[in-house]
This record gives C-alpha cells, sequence and structure tokens, in this order.
C-alpha cells in the first residue's frame, strides 16, 4: 500500500507540474523498462534477475545543449522456483546533455532504488528522441547503474513516449551590425580607407580613387599617349592602337636563256614598272626571290634560281637605278613549287622571279 501510494504521488505532481511549461520545451513522458538486476544484491540465485517495468518521467530542455528530468520506474523482477518476485521503484533525477544540439543526449544522475531493501545508484546513459509530430516524441535509452554500497552492476533499456508542453527557442542570436557604405563606393567602411571618395569615382578595393582613363583602353590618362583611343580598338601599354603588319609580294615576269641566269630581254615591263615603284616608295625594301621547276638536280636547281635572283636584282640596279641596299637576292629552287604536277604548263609556273616587297599594311585590332 505504501509503495502505491508513493507511486500516485509521483504521477499527481507529474501531471500537474506541466501547467507550468509556457513557451518552454517541457515534457511528460512514459515508458516501458526492460531491467536487468545484479543477483549478488538478493539472495544466492543461479543468475540474474530479470522482468519489464514501467515509469514516468518529467523533463525541461532548459537550451540547445542542456536539460534535466525526474523519473519514476515501478521494477517487477522475475520469480525464480522457491523465490518471490520482488517489486519495487526507482526514484531520482538526471542530467542531459545534448552534444549535437538536436535530440541525441547523454545522461547521468542519482537515484533511489526500493527492492527487497534500499540501493543509493548512479546512472549513466545514452538516449534519443525521436519526433513522430510537433509534440510527440519516442524515447529510446540504454542505462548502467552502479550501487554506491556493494558495487553492484544493474542494467536497463527504455522505450516510451513523450508529450512536449512547450517549444524551446534557442537564445537569440544578435542581429548583425548593418554593413556600412558611407560614401557608396561598394567598399564598406570597415575596409575603406578613402572614406569619402567622390561620388560616381572609380575605387580600388581599399575605396580610394583609382588614377582616371578617360578612353577606358586600360592605360590611365597619364600615361596614355593615345588619349582619345575608340573603345572597340586594343591598345598596347602606351594606349594606342594596336595593328596587324602584313607583307605583300608580286611576281616579275623575267624570261631566261635555256639552263641561264641570262635574262632574255632588256627591256622588261614588269622589272620597269616595279622599279617605279621602288622610287615612287624610298622607305619600301625588297627582296628578291629566285625558283626553279622540279625536273633536274635539286642542287643545281637551287644554285641556278639564286643565280638568276641576283641577275635581276642587279637588272635593277644597272638599268633601272634602285638603290642597291634596298634589295636583297635569295635563291629557292624547288622547295617551293605553285604546282607540283609533272607538266610543262606546271614547270613554266614553277620557273619565276617574285618580288617580296618589305611594305607593311597597318590593320587594326578590334576588341
Amino acid at each position: 500500500m505504501k509503495k502505491n501510494t508513493l507511486a500516485l504521488s509521483v504521477l499527481v505532481a507529474l501531471c500537474t507540474f506541466p501547467s507550468m511549461a509556457n513557451d518552454k520545451q517541457i515534457w511528460l513522458g512514459g515508458f516501458a523498462e526492460y531491467y536487468y538486476a545484479d543477483k549478488d544484491k538478493f539472495q544466492t540465485l543461479p543468475k540474474d534477475r530479470i522482468d519489464w517495468g514501467w515509469g514516468l518521467e518529467l523533463g525541461e530542455r532548459f537550451n540547445s545543449s542542456w536539460g534535466g528530468r525526474f523519473e519514476y520506474a515501478h521494477i517487477n523482477l522475475e520469480a525464480y522456483p522457491g523465490q518471490t518476485s520482488i517489486d519495487g521503484y526507482r526514484l531520482g533525477f538526471d542530467a542531459m546533455y545534448f552534444p549535437f544540439e538536436n535530440d541525441t543526449y547523454v545522461f547521468a544522475g542519482l537515484k533511489h532504488e526500493s527492492l527487497d531493501q534500499g540501493y543509493n545508484l548512479g546512472n549513466l546513459g545514452l538516449g534519443k528522441h525521436w519526433a513522430l509530430t510537433e509534440k510527440w516524441k519516442v524515447i529510446t535509452e540504454v542505462a548502467a547503474y552502479h550501487e554506491f554500497g556493494e558495487s553492484h552492476k544493474d542494467f536497463s533499456g527504455k522505450l516510451g513516449l513523450l508529450y512536449q508542453f512547450g517549444t524551446h527557442t534557442s537564445p537569440a542570436k544578435p542581429a548583425p551590425a548593418p554593413v556600412l557604405d558611407s560614401d557608396n563606393d561598394g567598399v564598406i567602411d570597415e575596409k575603406d580607407r578613402c572614406p569619402n571618395t567622390a561620388t560616381g569615382m572609380a575605387v580600388d578595393t581599399n575605396g580610394c580613387a583609382l588614377p582616371l582613363d578617360s578612353d577606358k583602353d586600360g592605360v590611365i590618362d597619364s600615361q596614355d599617349k593615345c588619349p582619345d583611343t575608340p573603345q572597340t580598338d586594343k591598345t598596347d601599354a602606351d594606349g594606342c592602337t594596336l595593328f596587324n603588319e602584313t607583307q605583300e609580294s608580286i611576281t616579275l615576269a623575267v624570261h631566261f636563256e635555256n639552263n641561264s641566269s641570262k635574262i632574255r630581254d632588256s627591256e622588261i615591263d614588269d622589272l620597269r614598272r616595279f622599279a617605279e615603284f621602288m622610287k615612287k616608295y624610298p622607305d619600301v625594301s625588297a627582296q628578291i626571290e629566285g625558283h626553279s621547276s622540279a625536273p633536274g638536280n635539286a642542287d643545281y636547281n637551287l644554285s641556278l634560281s639564286e643565280a638568276r635572283a641576283k641577275a635581276t636584282k642587279q637588272m635593277l640596279i644597272d638599268k633601272y637605278g634602285v638603290d642597291a641596299s634596298r634589295l636583297t637576292a635569295v635563291g629557292y629552287g624547288e622547295t617551293r613549287l605553285l604546282n607540283t604536277a609533272n607538266t610543262q604548263e606546271a614547270h613554266q609556273q614553277n620557273r619565276r622571279i617574285e618580288a617580296k616587297m618589305m611594305v607593311t599594311k597597318r590593320k587594326k585590332v578590334t576588341k
């Protein structure tokens, strides 16, 4: 009768206390417990006593990491032949630590257990609350108990259901300080080394005004040798437009005696026109190139093509008055064929004199 009165008193306390929950995370739970009691606590028995029990708990989570609870458990250990069952209770408090700030926890506490006699216990365990809904959760736990008098060891496993009366609100994190950019230059005041930059001024990563680049070509005005470069042009290090440079070449119709570097005609229109061009543009230089056809010995063809190039150069100097310093001559033999066919037409096409003029054509490079 005394044990039943104690259980009823605990139950009334657990049921009335949650009315004070308000917005705290307070729960009331009931559980079934599988209890394993050390046989050495009782009379000498062939094995430990094991049986199911039940209990109630009232807990509160104080913050994201810590909580605590009161627990009452009714224990009814099985009987063995010649022995009666042992009926009793366990009552005490647990501190609960939530290491991952979720519903998994470790707990430790102090308990008083009344079975065949009174025992004072310390316990350590691991548990988790499994959410079913916002308010209802499943309780799962395992625990070990140490009896302080004779160092007996008990163990238990718990499965239960709890109802949460409130919602724990973690301490509000302080609102982040407003990020200020007083001069609206895109660099916050905390990092702005030039806090009073004029509105619209281009700035560097420190908030300081960049040197002016009026034509936006990447070269500041103080170093820009071409200050009004179109924005479509690519520029060099001086801020001036970049140009691609090309060379031009023409083929001169110069005819020679067979297997000879002797020019047949003393008046050749192509040479005359070329000389006039060279005189008109005194800054232009040219390379006279001799080429041969494929038939014959390659070394011989190379030597002959060079002799013909030199003969052409010399005629331009002697007959048409082109400055010798503006001309060079080179032979390529059969290394640069225009037509690889083995025909008279192809051979005639390959036997040629070219004048490669060092005339630079400049074309803008655009972005």
